[in-house]
């Protein structure tokens, strides 16, 4: 079996510094070895602590080193962090781990509300749910926790300009991430069980969107 190491993130500096397609073919197993087969059971092993945990389908992707330069004034052609996410079937929100070269974060939430999902969202922050959200948020920000910015510079028209959660109206998704664990958590057959705890500070989150945020309610 092979885990995240101190190679893993060897290969992750050394790709910064010579992110061109040579150079990765040339260390193509040391990508194979310490990035593809470490993701693939790191994800696995945690896909299965969560499932269980929670009591819900899980579904892992790890998203790809190569870039999509379509659109991007960038062209180097790889990523150099690994970004994985576990997609929570209950909620349609996701745990997310993401490993930088000297950086290691983890979150869980929502980066965008498909358009129902938004309504929904809008009319229980609206009420009294966005008061229990707002505590909520408060207890996050002070456990050390970052919540994702608002996408909108406006309230929706829908609701007054000075609505007392209009913070929360302004949001078209919502994320909460923990940029404090350090990057020795994820390491080694360890990892995903000291993740998985790390992760359960995004509980209240997951906890609310399952009464608030559940359409049959």
């Amino acid at each position: 079996m092979t885990w995240f190491s101190d190679e893993t993130l060897s290969f992750l500096r050394d790709l910064s510094q010579n992110n061109n397609r040579v150079w990765f073919q040339e260390n193509k197993p040391r990508y194979e070895a310490h990035i593809k087969d470490a993701a693939a059971q790191f994800a696995d092993a945690l896909n299965q602590r969560l499932a269980a945990t929670y009591a819900t389908g899980v579904t892992s992707r790890i998203f790809r080193m190569q870039r999509d330069l379509r659109f991007s004034k960038d062209k180097t052609p790889y990523n150099t962090h690994i970004h994985i996410g576990f997609a929570d079937s209950q909620t349609g929100a996701s745990w997310m781990v993401g490993l930088q070269t000297e950086h290691l974060v983890v979150g869980f939430g929502i980066f965008a509300f498909a358009h129902d999902a938004l309504d929904l969202w809008r009319e229980a922050v609206a009420g009294p749910q966005g008061e229990i959200l707002q505590v909520l948020h408060a207890q996050a920000t002070s456990d050390g926790l970052r919540i994702s910015d608002p996408e909108l510079k406006r309230v929706p028209m829908a609701w007054n300009a000075d609505h007392p959660h209009g913070d929360l109206l302004r949001h078209k998704g919502i994320v909460w991430w923990n940029d404090h664990v350090q990057q020795r958590e994820v390491m080694g057959p360890d990892g995903p069980s000291m993740i998985a705890d790390e992760l359960r500070a995004m509980e209240p989150l997951r906890n609310w969107m399952t009464l608030a945020l559940d359409p049959s309610t």
